[in-house]
């Protein structure tokens, strides 16, 4: 272990006491620092996790060969970098669920997504195709060219029927990567009517597989009596909203978008100890120290924990044991990943402010929004006021940036059943069409909200993320009225060892990858 490790650990020793002047050490006091360090942190450098037995050993090998004069004079040029301290405010209420009712249907919720859209789809029409008669509901279209705003829904004959699975004797239906195909349908439909529509061949209008059902729009054509179907010629959605001022910042702030990082797994236990140290400043030169300073702000957006999966969906765990045991084994591993993690999140919020959001294969509940997670099993970790739970999605501003994004399951269930060039794209569909996750409830879960739909974008951020993707991505989109969004794809940390960085200032991005 270098002297540059043994000063860091000093100073933070040093610092974690408050001291107000430092003192200079000799061997005596190094080893001294280095048992309180490791009594205090359980930390020895960058190394965590060090048992009693190895406590001694370690701190003699620590201190051999080290020159007493050449580490005084490296003490005596150390600099406190401090890392600055930034407004967090989580919009904790919009997606929280507090009255829980599982009776409820859908109904209201694609009436509440149409009715806080309609009215900017319709201004945008207006503004669009000034003199062409919008129809006011769907059960009287007019005659003649004309627009009729709605809600899309698309028609797969590839996607997946429950009913037909318990038809078929409960066999296992054949697993695809995607549902669409060019038989898709495209209707529109609101409260009183639903009208099949049959896009024209138009440089204007997406190809039908480009969209998906949830989707409110308005569409420009003509109605045929005979066969029912509207000719559609172009099409308009709600756009990219307002977004609001924010103060400039001096200086150059991150944030670090964190997803996947499936604790438990083996295979990136490294990896994860790597990107710990980065965020935290304990590893590199002086140069990685001040950057690492720069980082205000860790989101850790789901899949944090490895859980084992199931052998048959028909059994639980451990199909060759009984249930009990099968139960027990099961609950141990999760118990276990939690722990883990919960070593991680102490790590990081020793440090600096984290926030942690629920996944798809975390401890959670299934269908969006995933609640917070509770502070009892983080034990640890929860008792840094610079731990923060959110839900996932995820409202935050940061440093006055409002900043949005999801665990990854709203554009995951967008490429299965739409196409794109890139997966960048279905992020800045979202954002175009003013609706988070607009496949839910469809074929993505959901709550049944029944006064509102939380999912609607009605503010714009200035960092809209997906986590959880198989590859980093990253794109700049400005809006009509001089919006500036960065969209975000941050990567599965288990399969690609990479974080993003997210600049507060400039809103630009980068990928940080972690290997040996």
């Amino acid at each position: 272990m270098n002297r540059q490790t043994l000063k860091r650990g000093w100073a933070y020793f040093e610092l974690s006491m408050s001291a107000q002047t430092p003192i200079l050490p000799g061997r005596e006091e190094l080893k001294i620092i280095a048992e309180k360090l490791f009594l205090t942190t359980g930390k020895i450098g960058p190394f965590w996790g060090i048992g009693a037995g190895a406590k001694v050993v370690g701190i003699e090998v620590m201190l051999q060969g080290i020159d007493q004069s050449a580490l005084d004079l490296e003490l005596k040029s150390f600099k406190q970098i401090v890392r600055p301290s930034v407004k967090l405010e989580l919009n904790k209420p919009r997606f929280e669920i507090k009255d829980k009712k599982f009776v409820n249907q859908y109904a209201s919720l694609y009436f509440n997504r149409l009715m806080g859209t309609v009215r900017v789809v319709k201004a945008r029409a207006m503004k669009k195709w000034p003199d062409t008669q919008i129809a006011s509901k769907l059960i009287v279209v007019p005659k003649g060219k004309c627009v009729l705003i709605g809600t899309i829904f698309k028609e797969m004959k590839l996607r997946p029927n429950v009913l037909e699975e318990f038809t078929q004797l409960r066999f296992k239906t054949e697993e695809r990567d995607t549902y669409f195909s060019s038989d898709d349908r495209l209707v529109i439909e609101d409260s009183h009517a639903r009208i099949p529509m049959k896009f024209l061949s138009r440089a204007s209008l997406p190809s039908v597989n480009e969209l998906v059902s949830g989707v409110i729009a308005g569409v420009l054509g003509e109605h045929e009596p005979k066969s029912g179907v509207f000719q559609v010629e172009d099409i308009v959605f709600a756009g990219i909203p307002e977004q609001k001022k924010a103060a400039a910042l001096e200086e150059d702030q991150y944030v670090a978008l964190v997803s996947g990082l499936h604790i438990g797994d083996p295979s990136v236990e490294v990896q994860v100890q790597m990107m710990v140290d980065f965020l935290t400043g304990m590893s590199g030169g002086a140069k990685e120290h001040e950057r690492a300073a720069k980082i205000v702000q860790v989101v850790v957006a789901g899949n944090s924990v490895q859980i084992e999966e199931e052998e048959d969906a028909n059994y639980a765990h451990f199909t060759t044991k009984n249930r009990s045991e099968n139960d027990r084994q099961v609950n141990e591993s999760i118990a276990t990943a939690l722990q883990d993690l919960d070593i991680v999140l102490t790590s990081l919020t020793s440090s600096v402010n984290v926030v942690l959001m629920p996944g798809e294969s975390d401890p959670s509940n299934f269908t969006l929004p995933q609640q917070r997670f509770p502070k009892f099993m983080f034990q640890a970790a929860g008792s840094f006021s610079t731990l923060h739970f959110a839900t996932n999605p995820c409202d935050a501003s940061v440093a006055g940036r409002q900043l949005l994004g999801t665990s990854g399951q709203n554009v995951d269930d967008m490429a299965k059943y739409s196409v794109a060039k890139s997966p960048i794209e279905y992020l800045e569909r979202t954002l175009q069409w003013r609706h988070i996750a607009p496949t839910a409830p469809d074929t993505l879960g959901c709550y049944a909200f029944m006064n509102s739909d939380p999912f609607l974008i009605e503010d714009c951020p200035h960092i809209y993320f997906a986590a959880n993707q198989k590859a980093f991505g990253t794109k700049l989109v400005e809006g009509e009225n001089g919006q500036r969004v960065r969209l975000v794809l941050v990567p599965d940390f288990s399969k690609t060892c990479t974080i993003a960085l997210v600049n507060l200032r400039t809103l630009e991005c980068e990928e940080v990858k972690f290997s040996i």
